[in-house]
Parts: C-alpha cells; structure tokens; sequence
C-alpha cells in the first residue's frame, strides 16, 4: 500500500477572480520514499504539501494516506517549513521536545528522546541555548529534530533550506540523506531548486507553471551517496531545467 494516493486532484482558492493553484493532479508516493516537488514559485508546491499535510482540503479529487482520506494533520506526520518557528523564550531543547511535553511523556524519557534527536541532527552540547544564541542553519536543524522526535512515519518538507546560506544548505542536505537512510522515514519535499532535487530525490514530480499540473514525474535511479558535480548529476539537472524552460510560457514579441 503506497503512504500516499493522490488522484485527480484540484484545489481552487475563492476569490474574484477564483485563483486556480492546482489542476488534476494525479500520483503515488511510496512507504520510504523520497519524492521531491519541483516547480516555479506559485505552481502549487506548497499548496499540495499542505494538502497532504491535513493542513487544507482540496476542492475536488482525493489525497489519501495509507488509503485513508486525509482529514487533519495526524501524529504520524511530522511538518517542517522554511522558517523553524522556534519560540524564542525556549531553550534548544525545549523547542524540540514541545510535542512530547504536549502529549505528556514522562520527563526523564522526553529529556532521553530529546538528547538522542539533538545528536542525530549535530546538535550536540546545543540543547540550552535559546533560538537568538544559534544560527539559522541551527535552527532548522532543531526543527526537523522537532519533527522527528516523535517518531512520525512521514517527514513533509516545505523549502527547508531556502533561508541558508550555500554551504549550509548542502550539509543539511547531506544530514538530512544520512537521516533519512538511518530512519527510512517517508519524506515529501518542497523546492525550486533543481540541484537540490537531484542530489536528494528518488522522483521528481515536476509541475508546471499555475494551476500546478504534473508534466513529468522524472525517476532518479543514481547509486547512494551522490557526489554534487559527478556527470550523471549533471545530465539530469540539465535535462530537469530543459523541462522547466519548456513549460515557461512563450513571452509574446513587442515591436518598437
């Protein structure tokens, strides 16, 4: 049974006029898959991770996980977004372990879980400095350990790294596969990155232009751990932005 099942879904914002993001959008995502959603900004990559999230309801067609319609975000998927959302007046740790001291785990448990996660995303000897004293590449670090730390199945990503610099981008994305590849976690992830997609992702599903259509769902079956700058890298990302200039709309020529 796939995690998710998408078919022939639309989502259409009211408004005068109606803002159609999303037109029949149709795919599956596999237990223990890595899926990156790649497009232009305002093609409707959010708006489907949100969906998938139970953050929003479509306005036709279904999103189901585990073949149950999805109604409202469950324990069993965790949420990460660009911005970590860290509540200033928490430690690190605190921020981290808000979920389990929400659910009421034991305290010497929780501080167990929340040590273990702050050391699986390197942030060690962190855990009681407040959001102001880390960088932001900390801080997303404390957000997917905020996310992983109660054990959800799936792990929804929203442009994670877009707010980092360049080499902190690319060691969160190389913590983020050894992660994923020690925990085998469903994850769901958002960019406009095409670089970024290729080194992280088993599939591409790739949207056009609004509303957000699949035109492609590109299968990336390159050998784990890949070396950012090997060729093969290199082909895909150019074939991904031929793709990409393809669905650009045609730009009407102006006579002077």
């Amino acid at each position: 049974m796939p995690a998710f099942t998408i078919r022939s879904l639309d989502k259409v914002y009211p408004g005068a006029p109606p803002v159609h993001a999303l037109s029949n959008i149709s795919f599956s995502v596999e237990e223990g898959e890595f899926i990156v959603l790649l497009g232009a900004s305002g093609c409707g990559k959010s708006t489907l991770l949100e969906i998938l999230a139970g953050l929003q309801q479509p306005s036709a067609g279904s999103a189901r996980f585990r073949d149950k319609p999805i109604a409202g975000p469950g324990g069993e998927l965790g949420v990460v977004f660009q911005d970590a959302s860290l509540y200033p007046w928490r430690t690190v740790a605190a921020n981290v372990g808000l979920g389990l001291e929400l659910r009421g785990l034991e305290k010497e448990q929780s501080r167990r879980l929340v040590d273990e996660h702050l050391s699986l995303v390197g942030l060690d000897g962190f855990g009681d400095k407040f959001p102001h004293q880390i960088s932001g590449g900390m801080k997303q670090r404390a957000g997917i350990a905020r996310a992983l730390v109660g054990d959800p199945d799936v792990l929804l990503m929203d442009e994670p790294f877009g707010a980092v610099d360049y080499v902190t981008r690319n060691k969160l994305q190389e913590d983020l596969i050894r992660i994923w590849q020690q925990r085998r976690k469903t994850i769901v992830f958002v960019t406009h990155d095409v670089g970024e997609a290729v080194f992280l992702a088993d599939r591409i599903v790739l949207l056009s232009p609004r509303p957000g259509r699949i035109a492609e769902i590109v299968t990336l079956d390159l050998p784990r751990p890949r070396q950012r700058g090997e060729i093969e890298l290199l082909q895909r990302e150019a074939r991904i932005y031929d793709a990409l200039r393809a669905l650009e709309p045609a730009q009407t020529a102006t006579v002077a």
